[in-house]
């Protein structure tokens, strides 16, 4: 299958997710190669007339207002693109670097960045024959994404290297061996391929992605650890949702009710009581999954935002609304909205995490999960049971809650005044990426516990360990992938083993769509 492109604003998740996910070619309509070349034409005659351009005639950064004579313009585009390669660490993911290449390339079919057709086709050209910069994963203090845009973008011009089958190669080798001529740079090119916010939404896709994977997990083993125990579910009731009247929460009742009760989400809720009341931490599993909920779905509406928008500067503008034609600086590279976005995802993450921790605190409490203590299986030879796992995810949780003080709020001044506030948008996914990789642990700790409690429970009274069918098919794929607890033992390969089936999404393969 082939993406056509046919103009900036038409890029939305599913096509993005063809093109980076599924590695679809890319295509761009003959209409808007058109167009762009026209844009450009428009901008060189005003270029013409003496008009003053940052990057194209000046300087940058605290350059700026330093005009670059006649014969310096030729060699400026190609001197951005090197001269600010400077990022180290390993580098980022094909998917993200892909990612960030496709939401360059459709940011420039407006027009009003100035670029040629000829650009245009050649990001396309590369996206389609899988070409793969190194572009170090460093966190820069620049104002917008310079540095990493550099290391990308040097590569079409034979600078910096590139990744085939896992080796590093020069760029300039892998061009010639496509038997492709390194692009040579037009007025304002250089520029435009690194003066705008492509890899914000790159890495903040994939980022949301992970999230809803994870909190899908965390809402089914939420459930199963209220059945096991045998807990009330009326917290979980649909009308309960209804009178708090949040989307987010909703969601999750209804996720639940299908989970318990094999029902559409409509379906009249339990009327079991089921005992006594549970603790805070089981009761609120709506609450703070479905906050959390709702601050992915604003995640996911600002990518989207972001996969449409133009955010080169300077940008050049046809006369309208009474302000005349020429060159407009711009601060759309500055992704604020969605480093604030990131931040609070990782909040809303850490809480999720949290959660986990203390519904495994509790299912290792006799008080709370009529099971016995730490979830030992043999009584009377010392077993410690499975108390290591709780250890384990409370320092998780410590960590996360490091990670989760927001990165957006810093700033720091840089190019001698001139560039003096940053978004740190790359920081903010970062932590956010480490924070993940210790919700997706902490439930996988988790799930090795529910293992074992269900089978404490089936070993107790096999006539009453009845659960829902859905329920009853997750807990049973868990229990055929992870041994029986039998005595003390090591749990790590266990820990591995739950964290397989969690990153395979193998038990919320119905539950990630349903209700949402």
């Amino acid at each position: 299958m082939v993406v056509v492109l046919h103009r900036h604003d038409q890029l939305d998740l599913d096509a993005y997710w063809q093109v980076v996910g599924g590695n679809e070619a890319v295509e761009l309509d003959s209409t808007v190669l058109r167009h762009v070349d026209e844009r450009r034409a428009a901008m060189e005659r005003h270029l013409a007339g003496g008009a003053l351009a940052y990057g194209v005639n000046t300087g940058l950064g605290y350059f700026s207002n330093r005009i670059v004579a006649e014969q310096g313009r030729s060699t400026l585009q190609r001197s951005i693109l090197v001269g600010r390669a400077v990022g180290v660490g390993p580098p980022l993911s094909e998917r993200v670097v892909r990612a960030t290449m496709l939401v360059r390339l459709v940011g420039f079919l407006g027009g009003y960045t100035g670029v040629s057709a000829a650009l245009c086709s050649f990001l396309a050209d590369r996206l389609n024959d899988r070409w793969y910069p190194v572009v170090p994963a460093s966190r820069p203090g620049t104002a917008g994404e310079t540095t990493p845009l550099c290391h990308l973008f040097q590569t079409l011009i034979g600078e910096g290297e590139v990744l085939i089958d896992g080796q590093r190669v020069p760029a300039g080798e892998a061009l010639t061996a496509r038997g492709v001529e390194p692009y040579r740079l037009g007025s304002k090119e250089g520029l435009a391929l690194i003066n705008g916010a492509p890899l914000a939404p790159a890495l903040a896709a994939d980022l949301f992605r992970r999230c809803t994977h994870a909190l899908d997990h965390a809402t089914m083993l939420g459930a199963l650890t209220a059945a096991i125990i045998d807990t009330s579910w009326r917290p979980y009731s649909m009308r309960i949702g209804r009178l708090k009247g949040d989307v987010g929460q909703q969601h999750v009742h209804a996720q639940l009710q299908w989970l318990a009760h094999g029902a559409e989400p409509d379906a009249a809720a339990a009327a079991s009581s089921g005992g006594s009341q549970a603790p805070v931490s089981i009761r609120v599993l709506p609450q703070v999954h479905g906050a959390a909920g709702d601050v992915l779905d604003h995640l996911r509406r600002q990518v989207e935002r972001e996969l449409q928008a133009v955010t080169d500067s300077p940008l050049y503008l046809d006369a309208a609304d009474g302000e005349p034609e020429g060159f407009y600086p711009s601060g759309n590279f500055h992704a604020q909205a969605l480093s604030l976005a990131l931040d609070s995802a990782a909040i809303a993450m850490t809480q999720v995490a949290s959660l986990s921790e203390k519904r495994l605190h509790r299912l290792l409490d006799s008080r709370f999960s009529g099971l016995p203590d730490q979830l030992v299986a043999r009584q009377g030879h010392g077993d410690s049971g499975l108390v290591s796992l709780h250890k384990a995810v409370v320092g998780l949780g410590a960590e996360n809650r490091m990670l989760s003080a927001p990165a957006s709020v810093h700033s720091g001044d840089t190019s001698s005044g001139q560039e003096d506030f940053q978004a740190f948008t790359m920081l903010a996914a970062d932590k956010l990426d480490r924070l993940l990789r210790n919700v997706e642990l902490a439930l996988a700790h988790e799930l090795v516990a529910l293992g074992q409690a269900r089978r404490l429970v089936a070993m107790a009274d096999p006539a009453g360990a009845d659960l829902p069918p859905r329920l009853a098919s997750a807990i049973g794929a868990v229990m055929r992938a992870l041994p029986d607890v039998a005595a003390d033992r090591s749990l790590a390969s266990d820990v591995e083993l739950a964290l397989d089936l969690i990153d395979r999404g193998a038990l919320v393969s119905d539950l990630g769509a349903h209700a949402r």
